[in-house]
């Protein structure tokens, strides 16, 4: 899957816009999963939906 918005900063990586080889790589990498840029900006903005979701309850 080619993902043309890719928020990676890493441009000149042979894996840039592949998620598929971005995760491969990831596994790979350090024997355990490491989040890819990807996953780690959608944990990001569901921890800021779930905090702005907290103060609206108060």
């Amino acid at each position: 899957m080619e993902n043309m918005n890719c928020p990676c900063k890493r441009t000149k990586c042979e894996r840039h816009g592949n998620c598929a080889l971005c995760r491969e790589h990831h596994l790979t990498l350090s024997g355990r999963k490491a989040l890819t840029r990807c996953e780690k900006l959608r944990i990001k903005e569901q921890k800021k939906t779930e905090k702005s979701r907290e103060r609206g309850r108060l």
